[in-house]
């Protein structure tokens, strides 16, 4: 058995048996990956949750198998996120966003800085509806997609919208949440017709 220390993001945390979780994670330099993790009950060991930062010391099988997780070390935790159901939810949006549309590894080191910022945001900062467009329209055009010509060009009187809600800081964001919510929509669905996402 091989093993490597990990410095990751969880994006998902799903039940696997009686005695293990899988967890889906984002690593800057290889993109996503899984590996299964024992349950524990030990109060000194941290769980794995959502949105977590951290380091994880994976065991790989000699075949090429299942990869477990020997250690888990929490580094940033964004307990924020879980204070309003409406942050939680657009920070579980953006998660699956990531697990469905996997970054290559070329450019998994940007995706993660962008997830990592966009996180900390909606767990610190106001307008974890801002921040998740933002995050959005970053992880769109770091992949190569014309975003900028193709989607917000052709957007109309909403153009300067967009544009205002992208270049100003959260804590000085003017635009409605309703606003926000359908410009965030309409940009999946420009990201899932023309450069076939797949949408949660």
């Amino acid at each position: 058995m091989s093993s490597a220390t990990l410095r990751c993001l969880i994006l998902g945390r799903d039940p696997s048996g009686e005695s293990h979780t899988l967890l889906t994670f984002l690593e800057p330099h290889q993109g996503l990956d899984r590996c299964l993790i024992r349950l524990t009950r030990s109060k000194t060991t941290t769980a794995p949750d959502l949105f977590d930062e951290c380091e994880i010391q994976i065991e790989k099988s000699k075949d090429g198998g299942t990869r477990f997780a020997k250690d888990y070390r929490l580094i940033t935790r964004h307990q924020g996120i879980a204070k309003n159901h409406r942050t939680l939810e657009r920070a579980c949006r953006l998660a699956s966003m990531i697990r469905k549309n996997p970054p290559p590894p070329e450019s998994a080191p940007v995706c993660y800085r962008i997830a990592l910022e966009t996180f900390a945001a909606m767990a610190e900062r106001p307008r974890p509806d801002a921040a998740y467009f933002k995050g959005l329209w970053l992880i769109i055009k770091d992949g190569g997609w014309p975003v900028h010509e193709q989607w917000l060009a052709h957007l109309g009187n909403r153009q300067e919208l967009a544009g205002s809600i992208l270049t100003q800081p959260l804590d000085a964001q003017t635009c409605d949440e309703e606003t926000v919510a359908k410009l965030s929509t309409d940009l999946e669905h420009w990201a899932a017709g023309e450069i076939h996402f797949v949408l949660p």
